[in-house]
């Protein structure tokens, strides 16, 4: 980006001093301009996916955390194991539910 940004800057300067022409200018500022553009979508989208992946980490780190603190067989239900663990439940009947647990290995 910091390249295209001085490349246009180039023409600018080019460009002030009648040292291109006004079609090569206006082509090649319009390829540099789309170029840049793609490139800011693109890191928008990376950083998007910086910002997903650090609240999967999160969510990873608190399990690992509710897991760690598990020490003996479990004799009765523990709210935060089961909270750490659960990421969804889908009531497929009144008898029949789906429960989605943390997939590890897609974190790691």
């Amino acid at each position: 980006m910091q390249q295209l940004k001085s490349d246009l800057k180039e023409l600018v300067n080019l460009k002030l001093r009648n040292q291109i022409d006004e079609i090569i200018y206006n082509e090649e500022t319009n390829r540099l301009s789309t170029k840049l553009n793609e490139l800011r979508q693109q890191m928008l989208i990376l950083e998007e996916k910086e910002g997903q992946n650090e609240k999967i980490k999160e969510r990873v780190d608190e399990s690992f955390q509710v897991l760690s603190s598990w020490q003996d067989i479990l004799e009765r239900f523990d709210d935060n194991l089961f909270n750490g663990l659960v990421v969804k439940i889908t009531i497929l009947s009144p008898t029949y539910f789906c429960f989605y647990l943390e997939k590890w290995n897609e974190h790691r």
